[in-house]
């Protein structure tokens, strides 16, 4: 079929040509400038670089191309035409000669200057006056004629012989015996009974009899007593472990693959194993035993959980070259094992054989290969349970309350670390000695892991805290000691000791460092009771915030842009005080579970949550960060009032800026344990205004702006974790395939840069874990693809609902309003000490040993619980097998001799074409095809399955096949 689409084109390109392209009988009328410059510029170069390979004098003609005459150069070879007239940049000589894909000539790559003659030769209409004749295109497979090769004809019910004979027990003996009279041979002689229960054994076990297994069956008067050791036999356990290590040499079975350059290791792969060998030892019908190693867990048949670990036959193939730049051929030569896998193995044909070429012998095309391949590149490698689901939910749920678990124990130790805070005042003075030992010690140990350790333990401190007293005592500017006057005179003291000296030792100037520590600790103490009112006045992050990156926080409203200068260890409210402009959204950043830009058309939004965003124009480009309160890091601020503005301006509105083809996810749980908010907590999604910013007013920016909302999946097969979604403001319908999520429906228009915006108001129930936002760029072909991505979400936020009890308190607290310079460096000096981050904020992990004792039995007793519950799930076995699942439904196109470079015409997924009856018979298949796949190489009418394994068994018992090939029934088999 591709050779006839080949000569099909070459006859549309003549018919088409335009009038200047003349015949070779023609060449009188041929422009003579042209003429002229084919043969002074492009003859001679074909003559000296081409025609050694590609001349009727080349033997043989490589890839069926010549390049000697004008006919050979039309119609091309086995890639297709040579050159397209009139375009250069369509023109695979061209595109050999650049070395783009083909390499030609192979033995270095011509000037510059001679492929931008061959350029222009064909830009102007590749005048050719060489006569002469193209190869004869290669004949097509005779597919009636191949139908009589008797491997592919139906097996056939034969007479049997009428012979007579005391040595003939059953219809195949008659067979036998009728062959051997036709060749003037007898029986051989029956061989005595201690023999053939060694035969037996052997033959069906691979061990020998017993003495006494021998005796009992050699005094055994009954006349069926053979009959009985043989069903003994095929009953034993060692009757599947004998044949089943026949098929696991089919199907190339091994626990690792070390041969390979990326070699994966398969620990649990004797679940395959075990498999065949329960197969054998339950006499499993063949058919089905094909089906449930191709597709067993599509089947639909009760406990699918069963046949996972059949799914080895694919699953333990090799993985070439994992890490290697060639990635599509290493993709394409996994593909090519579990092809010969299947085909030398089940159906004894060398379709491999195909990968480059229509096979030279047998009844096998490229499309026949690559329709496999299909089916391949839709199917991916993944470690599945061998337990029912009812388990593997169990489990699953025992996890959960583990998880959930750990999350009270870290939102235990997160609040009682806040409430440690106040009473870490005492221990200024140690920490300022602590943090100045460090310092001077560090100028002579440079071992810093080693030194942080002596200190810590010396004085009994927070490894993160001393770390941050030593930094205060170094790190100080005019400005700083302007809005620290309270660090002045450790600072005058310090600056006036010798720099390059370790001063840890001097008892002098360690108890002077201890004095001015203590006073600073007093000056704490003595402004303890004032916290509460200057931070309700300054804010607690008046020591780390800049005024202009400071925000009120507003009772029950979460400003998301607001979290993208915070870490996740951050509190709440101490987060949304922070309004840093132009801040970056990243996964460390609180409450954020992922970012991710130009994923092409499917990525994950949470945590084994997939997405194919195609629907609306998903693709691999990517422009920019996700950033606060502007549309770029480095451009200006939100601007939604649908007019057109300068670009790199101030901050404008509050809000998310994004980039096309950008993703976020907010983490509600994280949100919540943030704010020590109930785990219940419901919020309201809005936004005021969503679109595209006004700096792109008037160009042809366009693209989706969606939201979705969803939560954990409860169980990994059962899709319920998108609770809603949308795209420019319309509710979507959500549909999945092959366990990914996609919007269906009637997707709404692009929104343009003219203004116009969409508003959300979304209701997020308590069961919510995450609010994802996506944008994605125009496809028409009009679009600007550089403007296409100042996405804006303005007044993106989430208001708690209903506002919790103690926000409604503190929103109806008075408070003062007259406050000096000095309370200001008072909240100051209390912000350094008590902020999230600050001097005396001591980190979760290292709280513990502070602990007062109540809560230090508080924390015993979650442990304690946490201990039972893993104990709960340690219960629960879920062992995974080495399996392969769906993977999309994909066509792959023909590599071209096998090469990726160079590819060709899509392949549907389909059987061989001799299977079919000469034509193509595609699937029909939302899936991989596996299903239809196991169905048509197991059934009844395949001429091929049930003869090649009869072989074998053949072959096991005699040592020989009846066809001496056992993989290949062929025409060279």
């Amino acid at each position: 079929m591709r050779h006839f689409s080949i000569a099909l084109s070459a006859l549309i390109i003549a018919l088409i040509l335009p009038s200047f392209v003349m015949s070779a009988d023609t060449e009188e009328k041929l422009d003579p400038a042209a003429l002229e410059f084919f043969e002074k510029k492009i003859r001679p170069v074909l003559i000296e670089s081409c025609y050694e390979c590609h001349s009727v004098d080349s033997r043989p003609v490589q890839g069926n191309l010549l390049l000697d005459n004008r006919a050979g150069t039309m119609k091309g070879g086995d890639s297709g035409p040579a050159i397209v007239v009139g375009k250069p940049d369509e023109s695979l000589l061209v595109m050999a000669l650049k070395y783009e894909g083909f390499e030609m000539p192979p033995k270095g790559k011509l000037p510059d200057e001679v492929i931008k003659d061959f350029e222009h030769w064909i830009r102007t209409g590749a005048v050719d006056p060489r006569k002469g004749q193209a190869l004869a295109t290669k004949p097509m497979i005779d597919f009636e004629k191949a139908k009589d090769f008797w491997a592919f004809k139906k097996p056939q019910k034969h007479e049997v012989p009428q012979v007579e004979s005391d040595w003939i027990k059953t219809d195949i003996d008659k067979f036998v015996f009728a062959q051997l009279q036709s060749n003037n041979m007898q029986p051989s002689v029956a061989a005595d009974r201690v023999t053939l229960i060694r035969r037996a054994y052997f033959d069906l076990i691979g061990l020998p009899p017993t003495p006494e297994q021998i005796g009992a069956f050699v005094n055994d008067p009954d006349e069926h007593a053979f009959e009985k050791v043989v069903q003994e036999l095929l009953s034993s356990e060692h009757y599947g472990e004998r044949w089943g290590r026949r098929w696991l040499d089919v199907a190339r079975y091994g626990e690792d693959q070390a041969h390979t350059f990326k070699a994966r290791k398969y620990p649990r792969g004797y679940f395959y194993r075990d498999w065949v060998v329960n197969a054998f030892n339950d006499d499993m019908p063949y058919d089905d035993f094909i089906k449930h190693q191709i597709a067993g867990d599509l089947l639909e048949t009760p406990d699918q959980h069963l046949r996972i670990a059949s799914l080895g036959l694919f699953a333990l193939g090799p993985v070439y070259y994992a890490e290697n730049v060639e990635k599509l051929k290493a993709q394409a030569d996994e593909w090519d094992d579990r092809i010969d896998t299947l085909t030398r193995g089940v159906l004894g044909l060398t379709v491999s054989c195909a990968r480059c070429h229509d096979h030279k012998y047998d009844p096998i095309t490229m499309q026949d290969y690559y329709g496999l391949a299909g089916i391949f590149a839709s199917t991916k490698y993944e470690e599945r349970p061998i337990v029912s689901s009812e388990i593997v939910a169990s489990r699953s749920n025992a996890e959960q309350k583990v998880k959930d678990q750990d999350l009270a124990i870290n939102s235990f130790l997160i609040s009682e670390s806040r409430e440690l805070r106040p009473l870490l005042v005492d221990e200024i003075s140690s920490y300022v000695q602590a943090g100045w030992h460090w310092l001077n010690r560090k100028r002579t140990e440079k071992d810093e892991k080693k030194l942080t350790k002596e200190v810590t333990d010396k004085f009994g401190l927070s490894v993160t805290l001393v770390k941050r007293w030593a930094n205060l005592l170094t790190s100080r500017n005019a400005r700083i000691l302007k809005q620290r006057p309270f660090l002045q005179d450790l600072y005058i003291y310090i600056d006036s000791l010798p720099k390059d000296k370790d001063h840890s030792a001097d008892a002098a100037i360690s108890d002077k460092i201890k004095e001015l520590a203590s006073q600073l600790q007093i000056a704490v103490q003595d402004l303890l009771g004032q916290r509460e009112t200057l931070f309700a006045h300054f804010g607690d992050n008046l020591a780390f915030v800049r005024d202009s990156d400071r925000a009120q926080v507003e009772p029950g409203i979460i400003p998301l842009g607001n979290l993208f200068d915070d870490s996740n260890a951050v509190a709440l409210d101490t987060a949304l005080g922070s309004d840093k402009f132009k801040a970056i959204a990243d996964a460390n950043k609180l409450g954020i579970d992922r970012t991710a830009f130009g994923w092409g058309t499917t990525t994950n939004i949470a945590e084994g949550i997939s997405f194919n965003f195609e629907h609306i124009g998903a693709n691999d480009r990517k422009y920019g960060q996700i950033t606060n309160d502007a549309w770029n890091n480095d451009g200006g601020g939100i601007s939604t009032e649908g007019q057109a503005y300068a670009a790199n301006g101030p901050r404008k509105e509050q809000g998310i800026g994004m980039h096309a083809n950008a993703l976020v996810t907010f983490d509600l749980a994280e949100i919540r344990r943030a704010g020590l908010l109930p785990e219940d907590q419901q919020f309201t999604f809005k936004v005021d205004r969503a679109g595209i910013n006004d700096d792109a007013f008037g160009s042809n920016a366009s693209g989706f702006v969606a939201v979705v909302i969803s939560k954990p999946h409860k169980q990994k097969e059962v899709m319920d974790a998108i609770l809603v979604g949308y795209v420019n403001g319309k509710k979507m319908e959500i549909d999945y395939s092959d366990f990914t999520y996609y919007f269906s429906g009637g997707i709404p228009d692009e929104m343009k840069a003219n203004g116009e915006f969409v508003s959300y108001e979304l209701t997020v129930p308590a069961e919510a874990r995450y609010v994802t936002l996506i944008t994605t760029g125009g496809y028409g072909p009009d679009d600007n693809s550089i403007s296409s991505d100042h996405f804006v979400f303005s007044g993106a936020r989430l208001e708690m609902k209903p506002l919790p009890e103690e926000a409604v308190a503190d929103a109806g607290d008075e408070k003062p309003s007259d406050f000096t310079e000095a309370d200001k460096v008072n909240a100051t000096l209390l912000s350094l000490m008590f902020y999230d981050e600050g001097l005396l904020a001591i980190p979760p992990n290292e709280a513990e040993s502070k602990l007062p004792e109540e809560p230090k039995v508080q924390l015993a007793e979650l442990r304690k619980q946490r201990e039972e519950l893993q104990k709960q799930v340690d219960a629960i076995s879920v062992p995974l097998a080495h399996s392969i699942n769906e993977d999309g439904s994909r066509d792959v196109k023909i590599y071209l001799k096998g090469n990726p470079a160079n590819q060709a015409d899509v392949a549907p997924r389909a059987m061989p074409a001799i299977f079919t009856g000469g034509e193509k018979a595609p699937f029909e298949s939302t899936g991989s095809g596996r299903l239809e796949l196991a169905s048509s190489v197991a059934s009844a009418d395949n001429p091929l399955t049930a003869r090649v394994i009869v072989n074998r068994v053949w072959a096991g018992h005699f040592d020989k096949g009846l066809v001496g090939t056992l993989s290949n029934f062929g025409q060279l088999g």
